[in-house]
């Protein structure tokens, strides 16, 4: 390893596994960017919030869903790009793995709520699909992260 220049320390390797897991990190966010720019009809008010019976009970726009949902996406995949390399050595492969798969998995989510708000205002049955979607993607990102090979050394 070769030596940290400001601090006289090995400077940290990251495994390939985490750099791809970090950049997969980013798939949700930059859907949801892409599909909103992409979706020039989308409706004006989309649905925010529903009863316990699962009734509309409040409406908003679409561009406050859209900012309020691609915020916490940026957020967790900024997260789980510096989680890649602190976690790099100090963690076990399982312990990395699932904080990254479940960070990303969240917040991808979160990010595809803006997907699920428009297809529910637009009548579609298949509205909750996206959300599932970004839940298996977190969980392919858990599995990239159990690639990961520990540094030597």
């Amino acid at each position: 390893m070769r030596p940290s220049a400001s601090l006289g320390r090995p400077a940290r390797s990251v495994s390939p596994a985490l750099a791809v897991a970090a950049v997969m990190s980013w798939v949700p966010p930059v859907v949801l960017t892409v599909v909103r720019l992409a979706w020039a009809d989308a409706p004006v008010r989309v649905p925010m919030h529903w009863s316990g019976a699962g009734v509309v009970d409040g409406w908003g726009s679409t561009a406050f869903a859209f900012w309020s949902m691609l915020v916490p996406g940026v957020a967790g995949a900024l997260i789980c790009s510096v989680l890649s390399i602190t976690l790099a050595s100090d963690a076990t492969t399982l312990q990395t793995a699932a904080t990254i798969g479940i960070v990303s998995a969240f917040t991808g989510s979160i990010a595809a709520v803006w997907v699920t708000m428009v297809l529910s205002a637009a009548g579609s049955t298949g509205a909750l699909l996206p959300v599932l979607a970004a839940v298996i993607w977190g969980a392919l990102v858990f599995v990239v992260c159990l690639l990961r090979r520990r540094p030597t050394g």
